[in-house]
């Protein structure tokens, strides 16, 4: 997903310098705004689980980094837990919102480019983002058992 969002944020970027050259020239490429409008939804969309794994997204830690190692791992397991719960209803959403552009035939006004295959491909990316909050999870409490079992073995 990382590669194709890259491809399609490198197209977009041609594309719009094309377009800029052509209407220099009075030759600006048809349809050049619905490209953009509708890439730029997969990009962002098909880099998010990447981003994610990668931890690249913007983070506040001031409450966390106060709390001590329970309480962190109780917050970041319920915020993962939540968060995975929204990208299932939201994949879902985009699934069902595919069905019916696919279905209505709707297209673009200038191209004719069919808008289904976007929700579809967003769809794939909010299901694979629950998997890198389930591993984020499965590390935090990793984390925390072999910071437990150290401090055991320091009393024994």
């Amino acid at each position: 997903m990382e590669i194709v969002a890259g491809v399609a944020l490198t197209g977009v970027m041609l594309l719009i310098g094309t377009d800029i050259i052509g209407r220099i020239f009075g030759y600006p490429v048809p349809g050049t705004y619905e490209i953009v409008s509708l890439t730029g939804g997969l990009i962002i969309g098909l880099a998010l689980p990447a981003t994610s794994r990668a931890k690249g997204h913007v983070s506040t830690d001031i409450l966390l980094v106060k709390l001590s190692l329970k309480p962190r791992l109780v917050l970041t397991v319920t915020t993962r837990l939540i968060s995975i719960m929204l990208f299932l209803l939201t994949g879902y959403g985009m699934i069902r919102m595919g069905m019916r552009l696919n279905a209505s035939g709707e297209v673009t006004a200038v191209l004719s480019l069919p808008f289904y295959y976007v929700p579809y491909a967003l769809s794939g990316a909010f299901l694979i983002q629950p998997l890198i909050l389930l591993s984020e999870i499965l590390e935090s409490v990793k984390s925390w058992t072999l910071t437990e079992l150290g401090k055991t073995r320091r009393t024994i």
